[in-house]
């Protein structure tokens, strides 16, 4: 549960940012997009499928690596995905900053200037167990998350 309540208004700030652009806010929508500065990404490489690889990737973070969850918007059938990317690695945590915005596409391209929110007030720590747990969607997700690959640069 705890994870939960933890990516649960990462997703929610990540649609806010994406939709505040062409929409007005909703109640769960925040209006307010941080600061933006440009931050350097490469080229993500295929994601693998199958979560004893993608656990293996969570044990072993590399600075670079972005983490693709899946989860589906409230009163809607269609998925979609967030992107967070690791800046730094400890070693009991890693640090991410969120995507700026939502993709239909898992394989979207992360490369582009200011697609993290690589603002020190963005920054979000996990441990590995933590991490972990996002594999598995958490009891009471109304957005059904969940971990679906970790794209290596």
């Amino acid at each position: 549960m705890q994870i939960l309540s933890r990516l649960l208004p990462m997703l929610l700030a990540g649609v806010a940012l994406s939709s505040g652009c062409n929409s007005a806010p909703s109640s769960e929508q925040s209006a307010a997009a941080p600061a933006a500065s440009p931050v350097a990404t490469q080229p993500a490489s295929a994601a693998p499928t199958d979560t004893t690889s993608i656990s293996a990737q969570l044990q072993n973070p590399r600075v670079g690596d972005v983490y693709v969850v899946q989860f589906q918007p409230r009163n809607t059938t269609e998925q979609r995905y967030y992107f967070y990317q690791v800046f730094a690695v400890r070693p009991n945590e890693v640090d991410l900053y969120p995507a700026r915005q939502e993709a239909k596409d898992p394989q979207a391209d992360t490369s582009a200037p200011r697609f993290f929110a690589n603002e020190a007030s963005n920054a979000m720590t996990y441990t590995r167990a933590e991490a972990r747990e996002l594999l598995q969607e958490q009891p009471g997700d109304v957005l059904h998350s969940r971990l679906v690959a970790v794209r290596r640069p």
